[in-house]
């Protein structure tokens, strides 16, 4: 099988991050050909005469240049796959009149999605979608047969958990930006300083330092039991995970969730809102989740883990065993590869 990959990397995300982990899991004997977007000269320069010719004047250069390297590539290649749809959207009219094979991974909620960009879907073969819980929503855009549910996988050698003596049980985490309910945590904080444990909690934020001007946390961003972390190696990473006794991250909605793929991965309980595709990735099942803004009972979930350590050790053993049998990148590069064939295998 002959591959053709358009591929994104989020700027703060390490080696072992990112759904473009795929393509390392893919077998050995297949002729994989991947582009990237890379800030180059010539990339920018060449990238900046195919803008000017396209109009497509919202994408860098440098992506424009990439885009057109992988449309060039789809004559020789079985099968072409833009593994971040949202990126590359504007590029699904032309590609579709080349007449070439194309699968597209979506990852956000179709709250994120405008109608017109929504609209562009009919273009795709087949699409990958990374949770469940949506799939009839978006079958209003492309045919449902046409939608494929694969979980975003997570490197399980690498995400693990740790030496469990040396999980602190006041240290508090949550990881990321993007779609956090940072309104509802934050009244799940004063909760929980109203408990006995409550000022002997310490709460890590891992976020990098462009996305931290949050107004919801003005008002503890100077608290001595508030930390700030960024630009962390993927072990740094890891030790938070492996150190943490509990993972508090309500959403605002989410498709899959790179952070909590990672904690489940490592055994830290997550503690995040019952929304989008959380239940895809054992939410209700594996570990338990609440209504979006009811802080009460989020913060009585986080009380019950605090006070009984069983309870929170059980849970982080159940989704220790839910990623290795269902996150699994092999076995997650395995699924992708039936879908391959299934397009390849369409008449």
């Amino acid at each position: 099988m002959k591959l053709n990959i358009l591929s994104n990397k989020i700027g703060w995300f390490g080696k072992f991050s990112g759904y473009e982990c795929l393509t390392d899991y893919f077998p050995k004997e297949f002729h994989i050909k991947i582009t990237r977007s890379k800030t180059l000269l010539f990339n920018r320069l060449v990238g900046k005469l195919i803008q000017k010719y396209t109009r497509r004047k919202h994408v860098s250069t440098s992506e424009v240049f990439a885009e057109f390297s992988f449309m060039n590539k789809m004559s020789t290649k079985s099968i072409s796959h833009i593994l971040y749809l949202e990126n590359h959207l504007h590029i699904l009219p032309r590609i579709q009149q080349k007449k070439k094979k194309i699968v597209a991974t979506i990852h956000l909620p179709i709250s994120r999605w405008t109608e017109d960009r929504l609209d562009k879907l009919k273009f795709l073969d087949q699409a990958i979608l990374l949770y469940d819980e949506e799939a009839e929503a978006f079958s209003k855009y492309i045919s449902r047969d046409k939608i494929h549910f694969i979980k975003h996988g997570v490197d399980i050698d690498f995400f693990k958990p740790g030496n469990p003596t040396l999980v602190q049980k006041n240290k508090i985490l949550f990881v990321g930006h993007f779609l956090r309910d940072f309104e509802m945590f934050m009244k799940v904080y004063h909760l929980l300083l109203e408990e006995d444990f409550g000022k002997e909690l310490e709460f890590h934020f891992i976020i990098p330092a462009a996305f931290r001007k949050i107004p919801a946390l003005d008002t503890i961003v100077n608290s001595d039991r508030v930390f700030f972390h960024g630009g962390l190696s993927d072990e740094e990473l890891l030790e938070f995970y492996q150190t943490s006794y509990l993972m508090l991250m309500p959403m605002i909605d989410s498709g899959a969730n790179t952070a909590v793929v990672q904690a489940i991965a490592t055994g830290l309980p997550v503690i995040t809102t019952d929304i989008g595709g959380i239940r895809s990735y054992g939410g209700g099942e594996v570990f338990e989740v609440n209504k979006r803004n009811d802080s009460k009972a989020m913060a009585a979930l986080f009380t019950k883990y605090y006070y009984d350590s069983d309870f929170r050790n059980s849970v982080a053993i159940k989704e220790r065993k839910f990623a290795l049998e269902q996150l699994d990148w092999n076995t997650i590069a395995k699924q992708h590869l039936s879908v391959y064939n299934t397009i390849l295998n369409a008449n």
